[in-house]
């Protein structure tokens, strides 16, 4: 019978990488920024650790090649030693950034550690006592692997659970560029309990038979990239897999709307966005932040003294709010009941929102009431504030619809 194995299915590290769009930024929080991703990692090596796996994936991308830095390379080692000390593998592939590593700089690494070596795919075997995990791979070893790869993907003949590693995309993404792809059916039809993808940074679940997953990279570094990033904890049964993720980034970036209809003075409105960002902080720690806010049109064209306000604000923060972009968009007067007679768009949506009570607002937040995190701080909404939730969601998406329009 074989054993349980459990392990970490991480990607696109993209360790000590250069921000993208950070302008008249305080010392203390582009100090925060620029070593975000590194903080992630970190993060990375001790949550390896605390959840005592027996090996971690790494499927491409470590590093920037143009920007690998000494402290990147010192920061990877550290890691990996430190892993070596409890006993956790590690295996590594490159990817299109990172490609042809070995060759570029002194990449010794503890016995841990194994890489693919080469751009053909290759098998390692991991064994924890007699059950066997057998780990498929290869690296870049050009800027770019145009052809597709999974042809090369061919099961051994041997018992244990079979990991396939690969550091490409869908043929179907538009959205990247086009490295070793795949089209999924072609995943689907390999033997294989696992498939462990790297390249594109939004995690993705992409089939549960058997699992291919993007786990996502481990920090935002841009506006393209918002929203909580980390890694899988991936345990492997003869009966089942199970995925739990868990958040790694220092930073997170995001790209957020909220109201403040009910604000008429400007005195109201900077008590609002400071409440706001002090639930931000409290959620989230350090947030890189765009911010729209529905206002009444007396409200309108304070954005440039209200950002500078904001943000003097956050000079010696430890945990920082930083607005990078503001607007004050203005909400449109309406008469509900009219609207929700009428036969527009809008009124269709006041009249599906009216269809929801509180306890089908919950199954919407399942996510966010189920995270630990969340749990530990809020718990759960009551009534009235489920309520609150459901009239904020009405009036912004009636807000953009109207203004939409109006546009």
């Amino acid at each position: 019978m074989k054993q349980p194995i459990r392990f970490i299915h991480t990607a696109d590290l993209h360790l000590d990488s250069p921000f993208k769009g950070m302008r008249e930024v305080p010392e203390n929080i582009l100090y925060d920024v620029q070593n975000a991703t590194l903080k992630a990692f970190e993060r990375l090596i001790e949550l390896a650790v605390n959840e005592q796996v027996d090996f971690v994936v790494i499927v491409g991308d470590l590093f920037d090649v143009q920007s690998a830095s000494l402290k990147s390379l010192v920061t990877l080692k550290r890691g990996l030693s430190q892993l070596n000390t409890y006993g956790i593998n590690v295996y590594i592939s490159f990817g299109n950034h990172d490609y042809d590593m070995m060759r570029k700089v002194d990449l010794t690494l503890p016995e841990n550690t194994y890489i693919f070596p080469t751009e053909e795919v290759s098998v390692t075997t991991f064994r924890k006592g007699e059950t066997e995990a057998h780990l498929y791979g290869f690296s870049y070893e050009s800027r770019a692997v145009r052809e597709p790869k999974v042809h090369e993907y061919e099961r051994i003949d041997r018992s244990g659970y079979h990991i396939a590693t690969l550091h490409g995309s869908l043929k179907s993404n538009e959205e990247h560029d086009q490295y070793a792809p795949f089209q999924l059916e072609d995943l689907k039809a390999k033997p294989f309990d696992y498939w462990a993808l790297g390249h594109i940074h939004k995690r993705d679940l992409l089939a549960q038979r058997p699992y291919i997953v993007y786990p996502g990279n481990i920090q935002g570094r841009h506006m393209k990239e918002t929203g909580e990033k980390g890694c899988y904890v991936v345990e492997l049964t003869e009966q089942q897999t199970n995925l739990s993720f868990h958040s790694l980034h220092d930073v997170l970036f995001l790209d957020e709307q909220t109201t403040a209809s009910s604000s008429d003075k400007i005195d109201d409105l900077v008590k609002v966005l400071a409440d706001y960002k002090d639930q931000l902080r409290h959620q989230h720690g350090k947030v890189w932040l765009r911010l729209q806010v529905i206002v009444p049109d007396i409200l309108q064209g304070y954005e440039t003294e209200l950002l500078q306000w904001l943000n003097e604000q956050e000079n010696q923060a430890s945990n920082w709010i930083w607005l990078t972009f503001l607007e004050l968009k203005t909400s449109v007067s309406y008469d509900r009941n009219q609207l929700k007679q009428s036969n527009q768009f809008v009124g269709e949506v006041i009249k599906l929102s009216e269809e929801h009570d509180k306890n089908q607002v919950t199954t919407y937040l399942t996510d966010l009431l189920q995270h630990r995190q969340f749990k530990d701080h809020i718990g759960t909404f009551s009534d009235e504030e489920l309520s609150d939730i459901q009239d904020q969601a009405e009036q912004l998406v009636i807000n953009q619809l109207l203004n939409d329009r109006r546009d």
